[in-house]
């Protein structure tokens, strides 16, 4: 098949598909679930490694998503962390409202994205409500290991 051929049946796919607006829900949702995230994984191992070596190790990688933005973003968290005992159950309940939004919609443009590829078989109820606070589980164990 000739590449502008593919392209452009690629494009009517992805337009048949209202890839643009898969894309915009899975970024905002994203977006919302990151932030209350972050921070309550950076109150989460503030208890199990010191909060220096916590934010500047949150601040190198940081750095490396946003270059320029990652002193002040640790100094925000250092703030979170000075009034972890207000903000704690705050942002539990805002992440885990917004992350299970997250990756419902992901899930449902992942379906939609490969609906041709698979036969149609659901996960179940449960599967889908546990898979996002492993996935929480695994983030904050991962940025324990590299702390």
């Amino acid at each position: 098949m000739p590449p502008t051929l593919l392209t452009l049946r690629v494009l009517k796919g992805f337009r048949a598909n209202q890839g643009l607006l898969l894309a915009g829900a899975v970024a905002y949702y994203a977006l919302l679930s990151v932030v209350p995230l972050l921070i309550l994984i950076a109150i989460t191992l503030s208890h199990v490694v010191d909060q220096h070596a916590l934010l500047q190790a949150l601040g190198r990688y940081i750095g490396w998503l946003a270059p320029g933005q990652g002193g002040f973003i640790t100094t925000e968290l250092a703030y979170f962390l000075a009034h972890r005992e207000v903000l704690g159950w705050v942002l539990l309940a805002t992440m885990l409202f917004f992350s299970s939004l997250a990756f419902t919609v992901l899930e449902n443009a992942m379906s939609v994205i490969f609906l041709h590829r698979v036969a149609i078989r659901r996960r179940h109820l449960l599967v889908s409500a546990v898979l996002p606070y492993c996935y929480i589980l695994f983030v904050g164990l991962g940025l324990l290991l590299v702390t």
